[in-house]
């Protein structure tokens, strides 16, 4: 259990909130400027996407490491050396004179990020008081699918306006604003044994090795849902390194507190359900479009962004009201509430056919959204509240790769039931609707293991 504060430090949330926007955001502003990147170096379309992959994979790679580290880590050095590291490496990419020099950048980018993320919900969970955790996780995570739409039109923008390069020259001022507000409202916390800085511990070997093999798993898990779908030899061998590479993680003394997590029950039952709701919202931004384009044969980017942005919106507009409710009648019943309702917008996704129009559409996706809504800050909630003080980096590490990996198998899985089924759209409907039937299982068992306890 986490342990109670005197007062809600309101200002330590928002200031977290910023350093997730800061993250989320980078995850999705690029996309648009990548043509301009290609240009300008003169290398392929193959070769941008690294541009995106380059980012993507540390967040994967390092977010249990990265967790560990936090738990002998003051949350105050922690969040100010993820912050000042995402803005210099925000600035070493907008001068890049090179495409390896911007690579290079877009790595260490996304070392800082992770670092920024996995600290930014343990903040959280010690700035609020008990009765108001909920509504301030759900706060933050709001921010995660907003940052997620906002990012394209806000990189269009920059793009267009001032070139590419103002798309990562944008950070700084946030990152100074950050930096400037966190000194003045986070706690300094503890001091590590072996100072980085002011009360920071080096990362020992065992860390960074742990962080070379998830990162090489991570890997293989990305190049294996590359060619799903597609060549099924690749397919089973990468995935299979992959597996190997993580069950030999497994095997260590790192692992150990991970471990410890996921034998609680309760927290390994939230972390499932968490699992299913996110690949379900992750798939949709790959169904949905192809959708427009194939089935109901539009595929205009304006009518495409606004059924993708009723999710956001209406995930917006509830997280609030799922926050009150949840720090007032209990924070698992109303995300086994947010898993049900997410499984009724994705159901009601079987009726979209052809002639459909916009409202057909939008109004399923909106109830996605709502169940997302009541889900997300009551769940990640329920989970940091579970989980003892001196684990509390790790957990928020594990749920941080959880969501990321749901977020970033969705897709493969959407696009593995359009390409290889009759009937993609229905089909893919079909196989996230499982995905949200497991997680109402697995929330309402958790809400009976809670209660029993």
């Amino acid at each position: 259990m986490t342990e109670p504060v005197s007062r809600t430090n309101w200002g330590a949330v928002a200031v977290a909130a910023l350093g997730v926007v800061l993250a989320a955001l980078d995850m999705t502003i690029v996309a648009v400027a990548l043509p301009s990147i290609g240009a300008e170096f003169g290398v392929s379309p193959s070769a941008v996407q690294w541009v995106l992959l380059a980012y993507s994979l540390p967040l994967v790679a390092l977010s249990v490491p990265a967790g560990r580290w936090l738990d002998r880590a003051g949350p105050l050095p922690a969040f100010v050396l993820a912050t000042a590291g995402f803005g210099v490496t925000s600035l070493v990419i907008a001068v890049a004179p090179a495409f390896g020099v911007l690579l290079a950048g877009r790595v260490l980018q996304g070392v800082f990020g992770s670092l920024v993320g996995v600290v930014s919900l343990p903040i959280v969970a010690r700035a609020a008081r008990p009765e108001h955790r909920a509504r301030a996780m759900g706060l933050v995570l709001t921010l995660i699918p907003l940052s997620g739409v906002g990012g394209p039109v806000v990189g269009g923008w920059l793009a267009e306006s001032f070139g590419w390069r103002s798309v990562f020259a944008v950070n700084l001022p946030i990152v100074v604003l950050t930096l400037a507000l966190a000194r003045r409202v986070i706690p300094s916390g503890k001091a590590g044994p072996l100072p980085l800085g002011r009360g920071l511990p080096w990362p020992d070997g065992g860390l960074l090795r742990e962080a070379a093999v998830l990162g090489l798993a991570s890997a293989g898990l990305f190049g294996a849902l590359h060619f799903a779908g597609v060549d099924a030899l690749w397919f089973i061998g990468l995935l299979a390194v992959a597996g190997t590479l993580t069950a030999a993680w497994a095997r260590t003394a790192g692992a150990r507190p991970v471990l410890t997590l996921l034998r609680r029950r309760e927290i390994a039952l939230a972390l499932g359900a968490m699992a299913g709701v996110t690949t379900g919202v992750g798939a949709l931004h790959f169904v949905v479009p192809y959708l427009f384009a194939d089935l109901l044969r539009t595929a205009s980017p304006s009518t495409i962004g606004l059924a993708l942005l009723s999710v956001s919106a209406a995930m917006a507009v509830t997280s609030p009201i799922a926050g009150v409710l949840a720090d007032r009648i209990g924070k698992v019943p109303v995300a086994s509430a947010g898993a049900v309702v997410a499984l009724a917008g994705l159901l009601g996704l079987l009726l979209v056919g052809p002639g459909a129009q916009l409202v057909d559409v939008a109004w399923p996706l909106a109830v996605v959204g709502i169940g997302n809504g009541l889900f997300a800050g009551p769940n990640s909630a329920a989970v940091l509240e579970d989980t003892p003080p001196e684990l509390l980096g790790t957990s928020s590490g594990v749920a941080t790769l959880v969501r990321t990996l749901g977020f970033s198998l969705g897709p493969a899985l959407g696009a593995l039931t359009w390409t290889t089924t009759f009937d993609g759209f229905h089909t893919g409907i079909l196989a996230l609707a499982a995905a949200g039937a497991v997680s109402v299982v697995l929330t309402v068992t958790g809400r009976r293991s809670t209660l029993a306890s």
